[in-house]
């Protein structure tokens, strides 16, 4: 059986030199509120593909997938509810990028975590997990396709490894 409708959202763990990077909400429920760069999968979009849009759209920069730090599940209004957090190591980094969406982002050390509103305690715990110095991602893989599609297949398995 197939689900015909499912809210799924991702979010990007970005660390770099012991310090996050997080985006400080523009309107909505959660204006003024810091957390990941997240967003919505869009139709036909994987949602690897939407991670890493996200994190263009929202800081500028660009980045590769570590692998997947998180899962949240539950419902809303009935609805089954995902959202991804994949770990991603940054290539790019862009200053002074501008988006509709953010009103600032900035890179955070552990200690200045506590200082700040969060959108939700689960990114503030996303982010402090991340910068504990303990972040465990399952490493996604490409399986062969009989039909020639890509797709990711997470699992831990002896090649699994601890991302630092």
């Amino acid at each position: 059986m197939v689900s015909k409708s499912c809210d799924l959202g991702v979010a990007a763990r970005v660390i770099d030199e012991s310090r996050i990077l997080l985006v400080k909400e523009a309107s909505g429920h959660y204006a003024g509120k810091w957390g990941l760069p997240k967003g919505y999968v869009e139709a036909e979009e994987s949602p690897e593909s939407a991670v890493l849009r996200e994190l263009m759209e929202e800081t500028g920069s660009t980045g590769s997938i570590v692998g997947l730090a998180a899962v949240r599940s539950t419902t809303n209004n009935g609805i089954p509810a995902v959202f991804l957090c994949y770990d991603v190591n940054i290539e790019t980094k862009e200053d002074g990028h501008e988006s509709n969406e953010i009103t600032e982002y900035g890179w955070f050390s552990l200690d200045q975590l506590k200082t700040l509103d969060w959108i939700s305690e689960t990114m503030h715990n996303l982010a402090i997990e991340g910068l504990s110095g303990f972040r465990m991602s399952i490493q996604p893989r490409k399986p062969l396709s009989k039909s020639g599609q890509s797709y990711y297949v997470y699992s831990m398995n002896k090649h699994s490894k601890l991302v630092t």
